[in-house]
């Protein structure tokens, strides 16, 4: 399945999931959330049912939470009428960037990096790289800060090289972004995950990551610092 041929009812299917599923209206916009160096003509292509290889097709049933069946021969466990069990474009907390206007405050922001580490977790240095605008919604927060963001699994909540906007003091909040800490940062190398929390128990968090979905627990044990991300700064 490295090269579908010419398909216009694939091509219907592709642009069904583009606009009524993820609800993107452009195709350009459509091109970076699938990423691989997707241009927009690519898009166009595939949309009046040119060629599209799969590595794109996993990653557009990924974003969508359609089936590869589905998109590839128009068959398999959900159809276009079924979508509904997708997560919608709607439904995904993407932390408004924060306007020009409210970026007042009268100090400045630290920003810390965070390197990819393995299993999806990210390894964050608290020696920060650059220091920006502290937005209102930090303004009087002691020990507010932002993190510049890798990895892909939060898209298209967060991108590469955007930058998280972090109150460490708010408590947890359902359908909310937050950075768990497997150990407290403490000034030196933290283990920590970007996720959204769907809920908790005494004993785990229900997360949830976006690229590719997927929904699943950790123990609190092993991730007990829990951070709220309360906005973002798109990369620049």
């Amino acid at each position: 399945m490295s090269q579908p041929p010419k398909d216009k009812e694939r091509g219907k299917r592709i642009r069904y999931v583009r606009k009524d599923v993820l609800k993107i209206r452009s195709q350009e916009e459509f091109a970076k959330r699938v990423g691989n160096g997707v241009t927009r003509g690519a898009v166009g292509n595939w949309e009046l049912g040119g060629g599209i290889d799969s590595a794109n097709l996993r990653t557009i049933s990924s974003l969508s939470g359609v089936s590869l069946d589905w998109l590839y021969n128009g068959t398999g466990d959900t159809p276009p009428v079924a979508a509904k069990s997708a997560t919608k474009h709607s439904d995904i907390f993407t932390p408004d960037p924060i306007p020009g206007k409210e970026l007042v405050g009268r100090t400045m922001l630290p920003v810390y990096a965070a390197a990819m580490g393995g299993e999806g977790h990210v390894i964050i240095t608290f020696d920060a790289i650059d220091h920006v605008k502290r937005p209102a919604i930090l303004e009087n927060v002691k020990g507010g800060y932002g993190l510049l963001l890798t990895g892909e699994s939060m898209v298209p909540a967060f991108w590469p090289g955007d930058t998280a906007l972090v109150n460490p003091h708010l408590p947890p909040a359902r359908q909310k972004n937050h950075v768990l800490y497997h150990t407290p940062p403490n000034g030196q190398e933290s283990e920590a995950i970007v996720k959204q929390l769907n809920g908790w128990t005494d004993q785990e968090w229900h997360l949830q990551q976006y690229n590719p979905l997927k929904e699943y627990s950790e123990f609190r044990k092993e991730w007990p610092v829990c951070h709220r991300v309360v906005g973002k700064y798109d990369a620049r």
